[in-house]
């Protein structure tokens, strides 16, 4: 590329990490373990709207348009199951390829790592904001007075 030569050190880092995830989610086999994978969690249910409406099979059209409402609603981890479904796919039908499935696995935990670190310091700031809050609403103590205790 022209453009490599004026790139900062970071700049290059990136650029390697994208070319990284780039070939390991290009790789044939993670695509077509992730199309039956994709089949087998949304493809269906499209399959079955299309055909119950196309056979007028009332039941079947309902059943897919119901499954595809849950799956387009928000918080639904589809996704997730998806691309685990086809690291198990990839682990089956393609042995041989154990370096996407390294690479994936180094990937995903590291991204576990980040996510549990950025919980643990969100945790941290609502637990002094806590503690600022009630030590800010508790009365003052006095210090105690050698006459009362005598």
């Amino acid at each position: 590329m022209k453009h490599e030569k004026n790139l900062t050190p970071e700049q290059k880092r990136k650029q390697r990490r994208r070319r990284q995830w780039l070939k390991a989610l290009t790789n044939p086999h993670l695509l077509i373990s992730v199309a039956v994978a994709w089949f087998f969690t949304n493809g269906w249910a499209y399959c079955a709207a299309g055909a119950g409406t196309l056979c007028h099979i009332p039941w079947l059209r309902n059943t897919g348009l119901i499954y595809l409402g849950i799956l387009w609603a928000p918080g639904t981890p589809e996704k997730l199951l998806t691309f685990g479904l086809a690291m198990m796919i990839m682990r089956v039908f393609f042995p041989q390829d154990k370096r996407t499935v390294q690479l994936l696995r180094r990937k995903l935990r590291l991204l576990l790592y980040v996510t549990k670190m950025q919980f643990r310091a969100v945790v941290s700031r609502f637990r002094r904001k806590k503690i600022e809050t009630i030590s800010a609403a508790a009365p003052a103590v006095s210090e105690p007075c050698e006459k009362d205790c005598a």
